[in-house]
């Protein structure tokens, strides 16, 4: 049995344990890591997690709470004991406190972080001053840094009773202010002179990450850099910490995932959130997407006088849609991947949009004759093969150009486009269709 299989299991053991007055959990939980935990928790209702949580392991509540997804830890700390949000938030790390305060009203996070120890409160003050979508919101400020003033022996020798020799090959050298000015290799400290000072073998990485980056950028920083992590500096060049080649992939991993998600219109969406939210959630969505509904069937109305002469093209037109939507989801699912991994900018924009645009010639033009030819033998009319065929291949040349244009302005806008791209991408394919077939079709046959 896999891991996978495992959690399922327990999962439906568990509703069953959690319904008995005074239940005990089995043996076999003892040994789940957080990871799993949070898969439990987010497969239960709000007062199945509630009365789950006193039984888990106080160590792993705020990585349990750090590793469920956002929809659901929002949720599930609403109704949360305060004792223990706190127990929590107290007992994390650095980077789980960041994800647990995040999903908490703005008066909690105030007395939470007061409560902090000094050190930790200035570290999580630092985190929180950045947006969730900044890298310096999630650096690791826990890095061991020497300072430059120091002499080589006495580094060795803080290094060798800390027992950071086992942490990298490098390590971080900043000045009293702490700006950041390099690094310093562990083998150049070994055969450095004893009094030679840090600010003689320190040397500046070639790629350091800006603090206020998206988080995707500076993944992709870090991926291309071979390293297994870079600096993170502010504005004024302060080390703020590191971004690591594990945090990369948390983050690719979480932004395909919601990518996935967005498909559906449905986001990173908690199963058991409440009826009313998620309701209101997708009403947003199904009331656009009944907007340009009804935009398609306004421009069908205009041209109702020739459908009802011409029964053919009512059954002809669902392809011309069809076929555009398809040749556009296409080219805008590789504009949305583009974006997300930064392969696409202002200087290859044009070659991908030239290149997708004669992609959907040649496709346009060889199923343009395919379904005219078809069409023909179907109704046995030739102006119904050749409007369609037309028809079809402009609408696709159309879906092509929108699927590259619809991602780079909706980016610009600040809008997710793996939400609303579709939405918008499948009413220009439909009205421009729609109209294309139709007004053609009334030209010839209505003249």
């Amino acid at each position: 049995m896999n891991e996978n299989s495992l959690v399922n299991v327990n999962i439906n053991q568990l509703i069953e344990t959690l319904a008995q007055p005074d239940f005990a959990l089995p043996d076999e939980y003892g040994s789940l890591n957080a990871l799993q935990w949070a898969t439990i928790f987010e497969s239960l209702l709000n007062s199945q997690r509630l009365a789950l949580w006193p039984h888990i392991p106080s160590e792993l509540s705020s990585s349990i709470l750090s590793e469920m997804r956002e929809d659901a830890r929002g949720h599930f700390l609403s109704e949360l004991p305060q004792a223990n949000i706190e127990e929590a938030v107290f007992s994390g790390t650095n980077a789980e406190v960041v994800e647990i305060l995040d999903a908490l009203p703005q008066k909690t996070v105030v007395r939470l972080v007061n409560k902090l120890a000094p050190g930790t409160q200035s570290q999580i003050e630092t985190s929180l001053s950045y947006s969730d979508e900044q890298v310096g919101r999630y650096a690791d400020q826990e890095v061991y840094t020497i300072a430059s003033t120091a002499l080589v022996r006495d580094v060795l020798r803080e290094v060798k009773s800390a027992e950071h020799l086992h942490e990298g090959n490098s390590y971080v050298v900043t000045d009293a202010s702490a700006k950041y000015l390099g690094e310093v290799n562990i083998n150049d400290l070994l055969n450095a002179s004893a009094k030679q000072s840090i600010a003689e073998l320190v040397h500046l990485p070639e790629t350091q990450i800006d603090a206020e980056q998206s988080l995707l950028d500076a993944s992709n920083l870090v991926r291309g850099s071979q390293k297994a992590a870079l600096p993170v500096v502010d504005g004024h060049g302060r080390f703020i910490g590191q971004f690591s080649i594990q945090d990369a992939l948390s983050v690719f991993q979480e932004y395909y995932e919601s990518q996935m998600a967005h498909l559906g219109q449905v986001s990173d969406e908690d199963l058991f959130a409440p009826v009313v939210l998620s309701a209101k959630r997708r009403a947003i969505w199904l009331g656009i997407n009944l907007l340009t509904a009804f935009l398609a069937s306004f421009v069908i109305g205009i041209f109702d006088a020739v459908l009802v002469e011409v029964v053919a093209l009512a059954v002809l037109m669902p392809i011309v849609a069809s076929m555009g939507g398809i040749t556009g989801s296409q080219t805008l699912t590789l504009s949305i991947r583009g974006l997300a991994t930064g392969q696409l900018n202002s200087v290859n924009y044009q070659y991908l949009r030239r290149k997708e645009f004669l992609v959907a010639a040649l496709n346009g033009a060889f199923w343009a004759v395919m379904v005219g030819i078809l069409a023909y033998f179907w109704f046995s009319d030739v102006f119904v093969s050749v409007i369609l065929a037309s028809a079809l291949l402009i609408n696709m040349l159309v879906a092509s150009l929108s699927g590259m244009a619809v991602p780079k302005v909706l980016d610009k806008l600040g809008v997710d486009p793996a939400i609303a791209g579709s939405v918008i991408l499948t009413t220009i394919t439909d009205v421009v269709g729609f109209f294309v077939f139709l007004g053609s079709a009334t030209i010839i046959f209505l003249r």
